[in-house]
């Protein structure tokens, strides 16, 4: 069943404990929300001492099934108020499977402003005094602790943005080459962390033996031919092909208008072309451009490691949504500088999600030029460096709106809003309207054309649980793993008796208890809607001009069928 590391940060203490019966079929997401709704008070201050930070691997890490190797991070969001959970690739949730650990819980706060590391091993674990590190971004602290721990450990860190608790930070999660290019991003999950004092957690499992499946002739059986269909899946073969940012070329046509420009006031982008995965893949004979999986046991492989015209690399993970927000949202076509910005709010620890809303709502403030790169990398300065620009929009994208009086804010429940253009493809606005995380794109990728009215609002309820039910077992939402797939794998490895049924409804509950602590955080059903200029404000399509025209139910629990 596992074990529980709980971490007194109040009393520098740490225990383990056996995980209790009723949480031994729960994992990362689920497991998130079931000890969030148990242990915390929903109306707490989400950097205070009663809130936790739950890190947990999902229920298939330490397997062999593909993209099982996602870690949760779980607590009660700065950015949102609401209950919040962001995943993570990298190597951190295989390693603490191989320690049998569920969980580790951070609860309490330190007494003063000290920092500290937590190290995780076979036999012990222990908080080190880390004020050595404080300020160090994420690159040069992995670097560090690698030299100081060993290669083959796993970091999770907060850069300077997390240790400044800003509201858009973000706990990085080193990949297989050592680079803490994996994100938990959304959310500001980072200050959390920040907030209980700890600036990193080192999972060495040197010595410790790899899981066994219940049925290891079934399980087998059913990751071969998982893996067999992922391989063959034709979108499988285009994510290793070009990444996320191979859908930049569908996205940008005239009758999609999914290409965030000029803080979301078009949905085209003339130069679209220039930071496009197609465009990549072009430079890579030239630049060694490669791609790679962030986890053992991925065949997708879809991280871009871009590098630079001398053959340095810049980045290990240059993503559709960066590509977006911090290039098309603010007219900028440098596909280098755009690189450079993502290695930069890799380092300083923040999310280039909430930071390229941002960023457009200070541009559209006048308080930065819109299509200057050079500006924009400054900016990414002054948030690490801390000024008072930087600290305002570290806040994220509400906070920057409200700071320069900017009323047309893209954000739902507080977090910014993606690169999917809910006017267009209606199903994403759902979403963003209907999912306890506000706007993440992640909880329900209901892309699809052709959605409108009923049809999008069961696209998004289908999908979001689910998405719920894949975290929950710690599997990339790439996989495309359905539900009676994901039950097979479980039966084999747990020994379970699920049907696909099964198993749905646990996504179901998970999006249950995450509702729920929303609603008892004062988060009301008014707050399950989208901002007014998207029902207002027209893209102009070759079919006429298009607004989100679908009538959204009267909360989350009725779209949700909760």
């Amino acid at each position: 069943m596992g074990r529980i590391l709980r971490v007194d940060m109040s009393r520098q203490s740490i225990r383990w404990e056996e995980c209790p019966s009723r949480w031994a079929h729960l994992g990362g997401r689920g497991l998130s929300a079931a000890i969030l709704s148990e242990e915390v008070t929903p109306t707490c201050h989400p950097l205070g001492r009663d809130n936790k930070l739950v890190l947990a691997p999902g229920l298939l890490a330490g397997s062999s099934a593909p993209t099982s190797g996602r870690i949760c991070a779980g607590g009660k969001s700065p950015l949102t108020g609401t209950i919040k959970e962001a995943n993570a690739g990298g190597t951190a949730a295989q390693l603490l499977a191989r320690l049998g650990i569920k969980a580790i819980i951070f609860e309490g706060e330190p007494g003063q402003a000290t920092l500290h590391l937590l190290h995780v091993a076979r036999e012990e674990a222990r908080l080190i005094p880390a004020g050595d590190y404080r300020g160090l971004g994420n690159y040069e602290l992995s670097a560090r602790l690698h030299r100081e721990h060993g290669p083959d450990v796993a970091i999770l860190s907060i850069g300077p943005a997390g240790e400044m608790r800003m509201s858009a930070a973000t706990i990085a999660v080193t990949d297989r080459d050592g680079n803490p290019s994996r994100h938990a991003a959304r959310g500001g999950l980072g200050a959390v962390m920040g907030a209980k004092g700890v600036k990193a957690i080192v999972v060495d499992a040197g010595g410790a033996s790899l899981p066994r499946a219940q049925d290891p002739a079934a399980f087998a059986s059913e990751v071969r031919e998982f893996t067999r269909v992922m391989k063959e899946d034709p979108r499988t073969v285009n994510l290793a092909k070009y990444g996320t940012a191979g859908v930049i070329s569908y996205v940008n046509r005239p009758e999609i208008a999914s290409m965030p420009t000029r803080n979301h006031r078009a949905g085209v982008f003339a130069r679209a072309g220039e930071i496009s995965g197609q465009r990549i893949a072009a430079m890579a004979p030239e630049r060694n451009i490669e791609m790679h999986a962030c986890m053992a046991g991925c065949p997708i492989r879809c991280a871009i490691i871009f590098r630079d015209a001398r053959r340095n690399v810049v980045t290990s993970a240059l993503e559709f949504e960066t590509l977006a927000m911090l290039g098309s949202n603010l007219e900028i076509a440098d596909l280098d500088a755009i690189a450079r910005m993502d290695r930069m709010c890799d380092d300083i620890g923040i999310d280039t999600i909430e930071i390229g809303n941002a960023l457009g709502v200070a541009m559209d403030a006048g308080v930065l030029p819109f299509g200057n790169a050079e500006r924009a990398e400054e900016a990414l300065r002054a948030i690490g460096e801390g000024t008072t620009l930087g600290r305002v929009l570290g806040q994220g994208t509400v906070v920057t709106a409200r700071v320069f009086g900017v009323a047309r804010v893209p954000a739902v429940k507080g977090q910014g809003i993606p690169a999917w253009e809910p006017r267009t493809l209606k199903g994403i606005g759902v979403t963003y309207a209907t999912s306890p995380m506000g706007a993440d794109h992640t909880a329900a990728m209901a892309v699809m054309k052709g959605l409108n009215g009923e049809s999008a609002v069961a696209a998004s309820r289908d999908l979001q649980v689910l998405v719920a039910l894949q975290d929950t077992c710690g599997l990339c939402i790439f996989s495309n793993a359905p539900a009676e797939v994901i039950a097979r794998m479980l039966n084999g490895w747990m020994g379970s008796t699920y049907t696909g049924q099964d198993v749905l409804e646990l996504g179901r509950w998970v999006l249950g208890q995450e509702i729920a602590f929303n609603r008892r955080a004062g988060i009301s059903e008014a707050e399950d809607r989208l901002p007014s200029y998207l029902y207002e404000e027209a893209l102009r399509v070759p079919s006429g001009n298009a607004v989100f025209d679908v009538r959204l139910p009267r909360s989350a629990e009725e779209a949700l069928g909760l």
